[in-house]
């Protein structure tokens, strides 16, 4: 999945004071098929408000032909602040998170890390092309969405012959 860049300078809004918020309208480009996008100043940096629809490149997990699924992302995060917006100093380190999301020293915030993983946890776990999609013949390989293979069905296992009766002798 290609994800543009998707940084906003809020040098502004650090300087101004906390409910500050600016709105963003993201176009489409690449994955991201558009959205918005609302900057909130709290104390500790800013507020990210994201809600953006994505195209996830993904595989069928039957046949492997790619698909792309639109998908809506949401999500608040907050990215911490880092410098001052006056002096660039950089402000006590022993207050802050290790692993947050940060303003840059340049008071960027770049989401594009944050969209990222918020489509990898909204991607499905196992996608299909369509749901009658039949997948790869497991003696021959051939795709049975395409053609018919000419290899002997397969017999189930053993151990499982009590639940194929009970399914068998159901109304």
């Amino acid at each position: 999945m290609e994800l543009p860049p998707l940084a906003f300078n809020v040098s502004r809004l650090l300087a101004s004071g906390t409910g500050t918020s600016r709105v963003h309208e993201v176009p489409a480009s690449g994955a991201v098929l558009g959205g918005r996008v609302e900057l909130v100043r709290i104390g500790a940096g800013a507020l990210v408000r994201a809600s953006l629809e994505v195209s996830l490149e993904v595989e069928c997990s039957r046949c492997l032909a790619p698909i792309a699924i639109p998908t809506a992302i949401v999500f608040d995060e907050v990215y911490e602040q880092r410098y001052d917006v006056n002096s660039g100093a950089r402000l006590d380190p022993d207050e802050s998170d290790p692993d947050a999301f940060t303003i840059s020293r340049a008071h960027l915030i770049d989401i594009t890390e944050g969209v990222r993983q918020y489509c990898e946890a909204a991607a499905p776990m196992q996608p299909l092309c369509r749901a009658t999609c039949r997948g790869f013949c497991p003696s021959c390989g051939i795709d049975q969405n395409t053609g018919e293979c000419a290899c002997e069905p397969v017999a189930g296992d053993p151990r499982w012959a009590a639940l194929a009766a009970l399914r068998k002798s159901e109304p």
